[in-house]
């Protein structure tokens, strides 16, 4: 059997510190050809992934990581004036996300789906917050079961062992789509909690744009 030389470890270690930086690419989740809406997931955007969300009519979307401005806040000026960036908070895949986020997402979603907007929401990596939020869009909206939701987020995924937590949060997500009690405990159910803890507005809604309130110090240019 062939040593591993200096070069051929150096080039291993690459290729493995690679597959752990590299993020999902935007892809369609839902879509009514009739009122244009649609809806897509993504990890961490480059500026092409960007501008072409922007250009296939992407006008909102939402930064599960928390990093909208030194990201899109900065590349919209240059590529996507018009896209508005409506939630920025950094959430955690070990936690189950909160009731507010939920009602947020909810209003957001009917309204993007009564106005035939095209929308867009993102985490780092696109695998674990990304694919969590899709399981529980695919449960509210398009009648997928848990175990469809499940598999379609594990399907989509990568590196999902290192969150098994992620698996139960969605069964609690489909006993609340369902009207159901939590049958879980604190950490699986979601939780209620201060809307301004979650960069949402006072009534709980999403704000308007998030890029708009920041000073051009905050933004990284």
């Amino acid at each position: 059997m062939a040593r591993w030389d200096r070069r051929t470890v150096s080039f291993a270690l690459a290729v493995l510190i690679g597959s752990f930086g590299c993020a999902a690419a935007p892809r369609l989740v839902d879509e009514d050809p009739v009122t244009g809406f649609a809806l897509y997931r993504s990890g961490q955007l480059s500026a092409a992934e960007l501008a072409q969300l922007c250009s296939q009519g992407v006008e909102e979307l939402l930064v599960l990581d928390g990093g909208a401005a030194d990201r899109e806040c900065r590349m919209r000026r240059h590529l996507c004036p018009d896209l508005r960036v409506r939630y920025s908070h950094a959430q955690d895949p070990k936690y189950p996300v909160s009731e507010e986020f939920l009602r947020a997402f909810d209003q957001w979603i009917g309204e993007g789906r009564a106005a035939g907007r095209k929308l867009a929401f993102r985490c780092r990596h696109g695998w674990h917050r990304a694919g969590r939020l899709t399981a529980y869009y695919q449960m509210r909206f398009m009648g997928a079961t848990v175990p469809q939701a499940v598999d379609e987020m594990q399907a989509r995924g990568r590196f999902m062992g290192r969150h098994p937590q992620l698996n139960p949060q969605v069964e609690a997500l489909g006993e609340l789509v369902a009207g159901e009690p939590c049958s879980g405990g604190v950490e699986v159910c979601p939780q209620q909690v201060d809307p301004s803890s979650e960069g949402l507005e006072a009534d709980g809604s999403f704000p308007l744009d998030i890029c708009s309130t920041l000073s051009d110090s905050e933004v990284e240019r």
